[in-house]
């Protein structure tokens, strides 16, 4: 009003100024947000140019559209400014009827909705307001800011000509549209270099962000949010944070007012009027004398719109402004509401209160609940909420927002609204039917609010939310609801693992139930289920926090409640029995644990013999197998957790998506089976269970991991090294990518070690000890660390380190606590160093070792004592004593256990050998023939056993060699190369020895044959043993395998003598020479015939 007072006088700025007012008047938003404004001088100059391209479209010059500054609608306007009281001109008449009909106002908020264009040219209008704005968009983005103004101004102009300037008349689809038609206009202005002052920009940017801030986000969709950010933002830049103060826009009055622009009638919606009110407004101010100047200021500044609508009435301009004051009224409202979302409480509280009412059920019909809310809300804060009768009002405005949005789905609103409506109708009414209406709502709506949380997991809100649920129960004295609030409170601190607060919540709803009841036989029945409710939580909750008494004792309560209520063999009594039992285990008492469970198991095997069905659930009753199965194996009885595992399998299998649990089952039974050496039947088992894994789970998975560790092990044990060999790969490479390994790392290595050890890799064997052994220092376990000094020094010695090896058979034989408890570890490790020592030469000193461990009293000894007479033996049967090692070699067999086949046969190898060294060629091959029985037998299988047998074939080819029967010879020599290509592959340093072994064979049959008949055989040899020889080098470690080089190159030099080929034969004789042996080796001597052939063969041919 203060600013209306200011543009009547010469005081309030240029007397013809009329522009801002006619905008004011016109009730347009945008003038009212900010003084000096340029957005009022667009909304009639630019719409004034869409009106004369309409006329001339339309070839008429009759009642124009908005906008026309055409001369003829002079007489038009001044006549629809007598009609108030005087009869109306044909012109006047026509002039009316243009502002009413064909030229509907743009800026009456009185007639928006009364008066609308025709329904073609509605349709017209917001075609044009959708195709300009997209049209606007596009040149746009090409940078033809002329057009795209022209373009938006028109979307512009179609949307107020359909729904007028009042935002508070639009429905949300026109305002967001208004707000974006704005922001784009904001953007030409700002992106145009042409436009120096970016005032407009400015003004249509916060135009359009006060347009947006009328909804309340929650209200608006997502795309108007981000809309609003655009726009925060771009309000903040440099060129219109920073730009000075925006100068006001040239005079125009003269232009609307003197001319009697149609655009003026159109927008003031009553002729002109409005021009006629600025113009008396001005005079009245002006026409004060320098003497009463003063006193006149002061009067137009008391001045109150009421009087000015008087004045005009005496002058002649006709009752119908009283509408225009009231849209004056409206205007100035507007003003107000419509101020920056940082001004919203001031805004609404300088409304009335009516008004506010009025515009909060406005939103609600638009559908903007919180807004409505909003409204209503800032209602409150002052003396108003006093007055009984208001709050009523209040109480019923905000049950309508609140039934309103809990139908259109907005619960949250609808919560806060009943909150509200609540809060004021208990203190006036608290057992109204209204109030429990409100109670009612509040409850449903923060139950709704809850579930939401608990579907997104945000369970400290869905907490919150039944805290109040239970509060609302607990001051109406609703015991049970109150208390199912409570379990589901708790229930959701469970979900959070947050056990500590969910016992609390639990223990309150226990006294809760308790209250008003003296004993627990009084306890109604509704009551008691929930009892037993909290009970199993609350054990539960104990059992997660360590507090294993507490839950024991909560089972202890709950057991016998059960029980009366339902009986010992319902469902709830043993579920609750089985829990019992799992935690028993956890506290140690496996023996009451092993009770309680098999109570259980007995009762169901009963009830499944009866109907085919178990009592509890499925979860529950694998884990009462699983609670049996533990406690059996802690009393020690294996074989009673492997029956109860088996009938696990058994029933998992019956179950629907159970490959996890299937697989579980499997690995453990397959480990409690390879424990107890059940290697055959575990390794299926196992085998299934890791297949299963590696589709349930990737490979860095504990559980495949664990699976792949029992499969590698347990082939191990069966002796298929290549199998194994794959599966610790596979571990070795996994195990730096898995956190909290099931398997000790250093197990897995010093394992690894020895599978590689034993496959012949000595180098990688070396490596896997030595991880092993960091490992073993790190955890500071001993005992293993001394196993694995062991095998590392075995593998060092088989390496040819002796140096190294020795070092640590010595540390070991010093530790204290082996010397000490003079175990198994010690008398291995003093017959593993006896071995060293006589491959380096210490033959006595290594007898002396035997024999201080042989005649050992220690029980620990007997398990190596085996060991320790055939080392004995085969010392004496090198030094020629055969009888003496046939001796240590019967000790052996006497204290060897019967069962133990495959040391038996290894020892009955050596008896063989012996006789073969005597010349007792016949007791040789009997005693090969009785190990080949032994082996023979059912079940003793595997690949240790295969190569075993190997080896005897190959003792039995030598032994038919020295008898001269070369046939069965060659025959035993295939068997055992057939053996070896099979077991350990074609390119295994034994396979290729016997590849040797058998030419050689091959050419002593050729040497007694025709040469025709020769020829062949030998070519064959020579082919097969030229393979050989690359294959070994191939193996790229000429140290390790120079006697297997140097044995084949004197062969191929006795085929080149024989062959004739001297300088051949040479050649191999240079390189076999240049290979450094050992001089006792075997190979020397053949080295010497091949020399003396080669010469003989070159006098030859000299």
């Amino acid at each position: 009003m203060a600013r209306y007072g200011r543009k009547k006088g010469p005081a309030g700025g240029h007397p013809d100024d009329a522009s801002d007012s006619v905008s004011e008047l016109s009730n347009d938003d945008s003038s009212y947000h900010s003084h000096g404004s340029k957005s009022s001088a667009f909304s009639l100059s630019k719409f004034a140019k869409f009106g004369r391209k309409k006329r001339r479209s339309a070839g008429s010059d009759g009642p124009s559209s908005v906008g026309s500054t055409s001369k003829k609608s002079s007489p038009e306007l001044n006549g629809s400014a007598g009609k108030g009281k005087n009869d109306a001109s044909k012109d006047g008449a026509t002039a009316a009827t243009a502002a009413t009909g064909g030229g509907r106002s743009v800026g009456s908020a009185s007639r928006s909705r009364a008066s609308k264009p025709p329904q073609s040219d509605e349709k017209r209008l917001r075609k044009d307001a959708k195709s300009r704005f997209n049209i606007g968009l596009v040149y746009l983005k090409t940078g033809d800011y002329a057009k795209a103004q022209d373009n938006l101004e028109h979307s512009l102009y179609c949307h107020i000509q359909l729904h007028g300037h009042d935002a508070k008349t639009y429905t949300n689809e026109t305002l967001f549209a208004v707000a974006g038609v704005r922001e784009k206009l904001g953007e030409c202005y700002l992106a145009n270099s042409a436009v120096v002052d970016k005032c407009l920009a400015l003004d249509h940017y916060e135009e359009a962000r006060r347009l947006l801030k009328t909804v309340d986000p929650e209200d608006a969709p997502d795309n108007v949010k981000e809309m609003l950010e655009r726009v925060e933002e771009t309000l903040k830049s440099p060129e219109l944070c920073n730009m000075e103060a925006r100068r006001r826009p040239p005079p125009i009055t003269s232009k609307y007012q003197m001319r009697g622009n149609q655009k003026a009638k159109a927008v003031l919606g009553v002729g002109a009027a409005g021009a006629a009110a600025g113009a008396v407004a001005a005079g009245a101010g002006g026409a004060q004398t320098k003497a009463e100047g003063g006193k006149s200021k002061e009067k137009n500044k008391q001045c109150h719109p009421s009087e000015a609508l008087e004045k005009l009435d005496v002058l002649g301009i006709g009752a119908g402004l009283t509408a225009l004051g009231r849209n004056l009224k409206e205007g100035i409202q507007d003003l107000v509401e419509s101020s920056d979302d940082e001004e919203g409480s001031s805004r609404r509280s300088s409304l009335s209160k009516d008004d506010v009412f009025d515009s909060a059920m406005v939103h609600l019909e638009r559908g903007n609940a919180r807004t409505a809310l909003n409204y209503l809300r800032s209602l409150q804060d002052g003396d108003a909420m006093k007055d009984a009768d208001f709050r009523g009002k209040m109480a019923l405005h905000m049950m309508k927002v609140g039934d309103s949005a809990m139908e259109s789905d907005k619960a949250s609103v609808a919560t806060d609204a009943y909150e509200e409506a609540f809060g004021i109708l208990r203190q006036d009414d608290p057992e109204g039917e209204t109030t429990k209406l409100a109670r009612r709502g509040c409850v449903k709506g923060h139950k709704l609010m809850a579930v939401a949380m608990e579907n997104v997991r945000d369970y400290g809100s869905a907490i919150q939310h039944r805290n109040r649920v239970y509060q609302i129960f607990d001051e109406n004295n609703q015991c049970i609801p109150a208390c199912r609030q409570l379990l589901q409170i708790a229930y959701l601190h469970g979900e959070k693992d947050d056990y500590a607060k969910s016992a609390v919540a639990l223990s309150d709803a226990i006294r809760r139930l308790f209250k008003g009841v003296k004993s627990l036989d009084l306890m109604p029945a509704e009551r008691t289920d929930l009892l037993i409710q909290c009970y199993r939580m609350r054990a539960i909750c104990y059992a997660k926090t360590q507090k294993w008494q507490d839950a024991l004792d909560q089972y202890d309560e709950l057991l016998p409640l059960v029980a009366k209520k339902e009986g010992q063999g319902s469902k709830q009594y043993n579920a609750a029995l089985i829990h019992k039992a799992a935690l028993l285990v956890t506290m140690g008492n496996h023996r009451l644990a092993a009770a309680k469970s098999d109570e259980y198991l007995a009762l169901a095997d009963i009830n499944h013999a009866m109907d085919g069905s178990i009592i509890v659930d499925d979860v529950d009753h694998v884990l009462a197998l699983d609670t049996s199965a533990a406690t059996h194996m802690k009393l020690g009885n294996v074989d009673k957790a492997i029956e109860v595992f088996q009938h696990k399998l058994k029933f998992v299998k019956t179950l629907p998506d159970s490959d996890e649990l299937k697989s579980d089952t499997q690995h453990k039974l397959g480990c409690l089976l390879a424990y107890k050496h059940e290697h055959e039947s575990a390794l299926p088992l196992l085998n299934e269970a890791l297949a299963t894994r590696k589709v349930l789970y990737d490979g860095k998975n504990r559980s495949v991991f664990e699976s792949t560790w029992a499969v590698a092990a347990t082939n191990h044990t069966l002796g298929d090294t290549d199998r194994a060999l794959k599966e610790y790969a596979v571990l070795l490479d996994k195990m730096n990518q898995i956190d909290n390994l099931p398997v000790d790392s250093t197990i897995i290595h010093n394992s690894a070690g020895k599978l590689f050890f034993e496959d012949g890799k000595v180098d990688k064997a070396v490596i896997s000890f030595k991880q092993a052994l960091q490992g073993a220092e790190k955890s500071g376990n001993k005992e293993l660390k001394s196993q694995i000094q062991l095998n590392l020094a075995n593998a060092l010695s088989a390496q040819g380190d002796s140096d190294k090896a020795m070092a640590l058979y010595g540390s070991l034989l010093k530790t204290k606590s082996l010397k000490k408890s003079k175990s198994k570890l010690f008398f291995l490790v003093a017959y593993n160093k006896s071995l060293l020592l006589v491959k380096i030469g210490d033959v006595d000193e290594a007898r002396e070792l035997l024999h201080k461990v042989a005649d050992s009293r220690s029980s620990a000894a007997n398990e190596v004592r085996g060991n320790i007479y055939l080392a004995l033996g085969n010392l004496s049967v090198s030094e020629g004593k055969i009888k003496e090692g046939l001796d240590y070699y019967d000790k052996s067999l006497d204290v060897i256990e019967l069962d133990d086949v495959e040391t038996i046969a290894k020892v009955k190898q050596h008896v063989g050998m012996a006789f073969l060294e005597s010349g007792q060629l016949d007791k040789a091959i009997l005693t090969y023939e009785d190990v080949l029985e032994d082996l023979s037998q059912p079940g003793v299988e595997g690949k240790s056993v295969n190569l075993l047998k190997a080896e005897i074939w190959q003792c039995m080819s030598r032994a038919y060699k020295k008898k001269g029967d070369l046939p069965q010879a060659k025959n035993y020599a295939k068997l055992a190369l057939r053996t070896y290509k099979s077991s350990l592959g074609e390119t295994n340093p034994i396979t290729l020895r016997n590849v040797s072994n058998l030419q050689l064979l091959n050419l002593e049959e050729a040497e007694g044959l025709q040469k025709s008949e020769a020829k062949p055989i030998i070519d064959a040899a020579k082919y097969e043993m030229e393979e050989t020889l690359e294959t070994f080098v191939a193996l790229n470690d000429p140290w390790a395998y120079r006697a297997d080089v140097a044995s084949l190159k004197t062969n191929l030099g006795l085929v080149a003598v024989w062959q004739g080929k001297p300088k051949k034969a040479r050649k191999m004789l240079r390189q076999v020479e240049e290979i450094e042996l050992p001089p006792d080796h075997s190979v020397i001597e053949r080295i010497s015939v091949l020399e003396a052939r080669v010469e003989e063969l070159e006098q030859k041919k000299r």
